[in-house]
């Protein structure tokens, strides 16, 4: 795109490249002048001013050949500007020499610097060879064995999110999430295997008989929790807590093979709600009604298994001395992933709040996120549980992200706390 100089902002910036050249001016000045004053077609450069200038030039030269015969101003005329044009080039001869100068320098300085940190280490290498000798060569024996004093933990499950009933396929997900009740049960089959397995290994040098459950809510998926949720079940809400129920008290069965006790915590979610939000007390669940039926299931075991199904949203509970807050998690907000600001925020006002009434807690646990993932706290950890479900519908065509299906799985001596920990993946064969 050429600039025309003969009309509108091209004349304007012509007549100033006239002006500031009887001034003296540089071409290079003029151009950064030209560019700031005028709004031409396309910047400027030095070489598009010049030749501007000496065609302005020579189209007067020309008009004055026909009107005089006197030469020497002509000539006068092409010596200043090659007088000029001589000065210009040596000013940027002598900027190139310095930039050259200034960038040997530059590499020189960054050259002593580094042969200087060279030299520094080899003298340090050198010294370590010089003072340290090395070990004699001997014949290792093997360690004598480790005295290991039996103590009492017991185990704890995070259980939570299982969301019975939600029905995802591959298709809807772009191959990368599924779920169904068969697959939960799978799921439970895995989860209920890997405990009486990790369990197993940890009772090889501790006494391991208790088993504590805290269910943290939206264990059934409801019905009208959100737009549209009808066509994403595999089983209304009475089949979803018929099958949930049978299938958790079979594998509580199963894990009674492992354990003499086994206490349970059960707290609501937002999937297990009847009515709208706030309409009907916390209680008024279907995951509070999933866990009375269970104990109902289970009461010619009451010996062996203990329920606590509080009618708060949260509670605390204790493992030995060891005091932990449960609540669901779904009134900690969250954007595109763990709300670590917001389970901060509820720590502290949680904290604030116990402590008014002489009562604390070491751990923090909550599901509904999603996201499985722990953060240190000044005397304990905030852990967040993982869910049965993995990739759901939401995080991967709405957030566009997705967790493996997992629950936490902890040993916890009642004195001390956390001992050991698995986070139980439950997609795997």
């Amino acid at each position: 795109m050429r600039i025309c100089w003969t009309k509108g902002e091209g004349k304007k910036a012509l007549e100033y490249i006239i002006r500031r050249r009887k001034e003296n001016a540089s071409f290079a000045v003029i151009a950064d002048e030209v560019n700031h004053r005028f709004r031409l077609k396309k910047p400027v450069t030095r070489s598009a001013v010049r030749h501007a200038y000496l065609k302005y030039v020579a189209d007067n030269i020309e008009n004055d050949l026909h009107t005089t015969t006197n030469t020497e101003e002509i000539v006068s005329i092409y010596d200043q500007i090659e007088k000029e044009e001589n000065e210009e080039n040596e000013i940027e001869e002598v900027i190139r020499q310095a930039k050259e100068k200034a960038r040997r320098e530059r590499d020189k300085r960054i050259m002593q610097k580094l042969l200087k940190e060279r030299g520094a280490t080899e003298l340090i290498i050198e010294m370590f060879k010089e003072q340290i000798q090395a070990y004699e060569w001997m014949d290792i024996q093997p360690p004598e064995p480790v005295n290991i004093f039996p103590k009492t933990e017991e185990a704890l499950l995070l259980f939570s999110d299982a969301q019975i009933g939600e029905h995802i396929t591959l298709e809807e997900t772009n191959g990368l999430g599924e779920y169904n009740i068969h697959i939960f049960k799978k799921r439970m089959d895995s989860l209920v295997k890997q405990i009486r397995e990790f369990t197993y290994i940890h009772q090889l040098a501790h006494n391991i008989d208790t088993l504590n459950i805290f269910m943290l809510g939206d264990n059934v998926d409801g019905i009208g929790i959100y737009p549209g949720q009808v066509h994403h079940l595999d089983a209304l809400v009475i089949d979803q807590m018929l099958i949930g129920s049978e299938k958790i008290a079979e594998s509580l069965l199963k894990l009674l093979g492992t354990f003499k006790k086994i206490k349970i915590t059960g707290i609501v979610g937002n999937h297990g709600r009847i009515g709208r939000k706030g309409e009907n007390p916390s209680y008024v669940n279907f995951d509070y009604l999933l866990y009375k039926m269970l104990e109902r299931l289970l009461i010619n075991y009451k010996d062996r298994i203990e329920w606590h199904i509080p009618k708060s949203n949260w509670t605390l509970t204790h493992i030995g001395k060891v005091g932990f807050l449960l609540l669901h998690g779904d009134t900690v907000k969250a954007w595109n992933g763990i709300p670590y600001y917001g389970i901060d925020r509820a720590d502290a006002r949680l904290t604030k709040m116990l402590s008014a009434h002489g009562k604390t807690y070491q751990y923090l646990c909550m599901g509904h996120h999603h996201n499985p993932g722990d953060v240190d706290s000044a005397n304990g950890e905030k852990i967040l549980n993982g869910t049965m479900v993995g990739g759901s519908l939401f995080s991967i065509n709405q957030l566009h992200t997705t967790s493996r299906p997992s629950q936490w799985f902890f040993g916890v001596d009642p004195e001390k706390g956390i001992t050991w920990r698995y986070k139980i993946l439950l997609d795997e064969e």
